[in-house]
């Protein structure tokens, strides 16, 4: 009896042993390759049945030979050189002007520099590829005054340009020599002192005649290189009253038609006197002009000139 149950215990072990075998999961992986189980990572090996297929050979342009030179290749765009120079082309995307232009129709030659050879000069392009003598003969070196060559509209003021202002801009050191007032003794770099081209405010300098007086309103009477030939336009009434305030009331309230001309169309210049005549014919006759020949002698005030009612 004993015999029979020792025998019947070995088969049933043999039974489960067997069946737990048959059920454990097979993990495909790499030689070597750590798998999860659940609890740790055990490395399994494949079948030989079940091993990737082998990678295909390297191509020979990958190994190296003359089939790496088999193609010629394409010049590099702008954007190719952005990719370094982005502080460069971000100067010449926003203020480069005319200089917007293809990098290689500059640079023919770049990343050449070598520093036993000190060869810089060299390698770097010339203004006069493109540019002959733009400023006359007093200007030759370029770089002078376009410190920046890739925003060259942006020129520092300096003192070689504050002594040469007037070679190109003749027109107004003209004026100021020929319309002396106090902008012909500060000089050029008195108001265009942070670049050449800048364009200060009036404001600056000088009290506005009315609150917040736009400068176009300036500009509009004083020509800025001769401010003192001033030279009215009309809609400047409020700014003429900042000053000639008692004449400017007396306009304003007269119930006659010249409170609706402006002043600038009778005093097309500061300080001129009109004549009655500019605008009026003679409305009177000989004799009454021989008695009475200036016609403020009856018509007193001509800022409100008596009416008929």
């Amino acid at each position: 009896m004993k015999k029979k149950r020792k025998i019947l215990y070995n088969v049933l072990s043999v039974f489960f042993i067997s069946s737990a075998i048959s059920c454990m999961p097979i993990n495909v992986t790499e030689p070597g390759t750590a798998v999860k189980t659940g609890k740790a990572e055990v490395p399994m090996v494949l079948a030989r049945a079940e091993q990737p297929a082998a990678a295909p050979a390297a191509p020979a342009a990958a190994k190296g030979g003359a089939d790496l030179y088999a193609q010629s290749p394409e010049p590099l765009t702008v954007v190719q050189c952005a990719q370094c120079h982005t502080g460069v082309f971000n100067k010449i995307k926003n203020d480069g002007g005319r200089h917007r232009i293809n990098c290689q129709d500059c640079h023919q030659q770049f990343h050449s520099y070598n520093p036993v050879k000190n060869n810089w000069n060299e390698i770097m392009p010339k203004c006069s590829q493109c540019h002959t003598q733009p400023h006359g003969p007093n200007f030759l070196d370029c770089m002078t005054c376009h410190i920046i060559p890739h925003t060259p509209l942006n020129v520092p003021m300096n003192d070689m340009l504050a002594n040469q202002c007037g070679n190109c801009h003749s027109g107004p050191s003209g004026q100021l020599t020929q319309f002396p007032s106090a902008h012909t003794e500060q000089g050029c770099t008195a108001c265009h002192h942070t670049k050449h081209g800048a364009i200060p405010s009036c404001m600056e300098c000088h009290e506005p005649h009315i609150p917040d007086q736009p400068v176009e309103a300036c500009k509009s009477c004083h020509p800025v290189h001769r401010p003192l030939d001033i030279t009215y336009k009309t809609g400047t009434e409020a700014t003429c009253g900042a000053c000639h305030d008692q004449v400017y009331k007396v306009w304003v309230a007269s119930p006659s038609k010249h409170s609706g001309v402006a002043c600038a169309k009778c005093h097309e210049k500061h300080g001129k006197i009109p004549q009655c005549t500019n605008c009026h014919k003679q409305p009177h006759d000989p004799k009454m002009l021989e008695k009475f020949p200036s016609c403020l002698d009856c018509h007193i005030n001509t800022h409100n000139p008596p009416i008929n009612k």
